[in-house]
């Protein structure tokens, strides 16, 4: 236990981990850590393509299922190892994970050792946890759950705290251990800060819309400005580059003329009411006074909604975000 004992000493956050490392591993690439912003254009296809084969193996399932039941928190990220140490003396190894910053909306809530299931035996924690119990010298953490497939372990307490460094685990297992296969990886699970929630359109409003189409001739009623479908295909854009769940989704577009009167649940703008009504004044009269054109206000999105995202973020973490910002059109006004 020399070795250890020298990690010991200069380890923030350290663990022994026991590990049966007899399930084959799916893949032994590695993401680079320092890909460029998904929305930026991207070069270099072919490692776009190599992280994307790698995230559809065994761990990127788990994080598929945990797109599809939603989880409690707001955002859920797969940290794998960025180093492995050379074997040490008793066969174990130093497994560092790079903690990604975040910003001062979000707030960790929980952090999980994942693996497959039979491939964590117990975690143990050099360090003093509170919901650990003592034994042979060390500290086993608790087990959160286990399912058919999985196994995870709270290491919140060696995690916290730690935004934007790197966390190191001792870990013991056989030679054939690929820290880029089939896990362990490190499971965090983030909550934003709630600001000011976000108006949902109400029934009073869908009951303004309908009295004002009502009220509307025919052919005004079907031009007039709207909230009308728009699927979004991610591969059509070149957006599956990054995103893994959806393949799609429904983000709706405003479309239509802005007639006047212009109607309350349309939210207009003041300069939108003067520019619709100059707009129809002109129309009407041939004394243009110098205004050779003017157009009606413009059919927009006034309140946006978020959507969920499963995806690969500017540093190449396979992320879960229940509220991916400003994705969906939930109402259109004139402006």
């Amino acid at each position: 236990m020399g070795s250890i004992s020298r990690w010991n000493s200069s380890m923030r956050a350290k663990a022994l981990i026991h590990f049966d490392l007899s399930i084959p591993s799916s893949s032994s690439s590695s993401l680079s850590t320092s890909r460029r912003p998904p929305f930026d254009k991207i070069n270099a296809r072919l490692s776009r393509d190599a992280a994307r084969r790698k995230h559809r193996g065994t761990l990127s399932k788990y994080m598929l299922q945990l797109y599809h039941r939603r989880p409690d928190a707001d955002v859920v990220r797969a940290i794998q190892p960025v180093h492995t140490s050379s074997l040490l003396s008793d066969g174990g190894r130093i497994l560092e994970f790079a903690i990604p910053s975040t910003g001062v909306d979000e707030t960790l809530e929980a952090a999980e050792l994942l693996g497959i299931a039979g491939a964590i035996v117990r975690v143990r924690s050099l360090n003093d946890l509170s919901s650990s119990t003592m034994k042979n010298g060390s500290e086993e953490i608790r087990k959160l759950r286990k399912d058919n497939a999985w196994r995870a372990f709270d290491v919140t307490s060696i995690v916290a705290g730690r935004n934007g460094d790197i966390v190191k685990l001792y870990v013991h297992g056989r030679l054939t251990y690929h820290p880029y296969g089939d896990g362990p990886i490190l499971l965090l699970n983030y909550n934003k800060i709630r600001g000011v929630r976000r108006h949902r359109r109400s029934a009073e409003d869908q009951e303004d819309q309908d009295r004002w189409d009502d009220e509307l001739p025919r052919r005004r009623r079907r031009n007039s400005c709207r909230r009308r479908p728009m699927y979004v295909d991610f591969a059509l854009i070149a957006y599956d580059e990054w995103v893994v769940a959806p393949p799609g989704y429904e983000a709706y577009q405003c479309t239509g003329k802005c007639f006047f009167p212009l109607s309350d649940h349309l939210s207009p703008t003041k300069h939108a009411i003067v520019q619709t009504l100059m707009h129809g004044a002109l129309q009407a009269s041939e004394d243009l006074r110098g205004n050779k054109f003017i157009s009606r206000a413009c059919c927009v999105p006034t309140r946006l909604a978020p959507t969920s995202l499963l995806y690969l973020d500017a540093r190449g973490t396979l992320t879960y975000e229940y509220g991916y910002e400003d994705m969906v059109v939930s109402e259109c006004g004139c402006r």
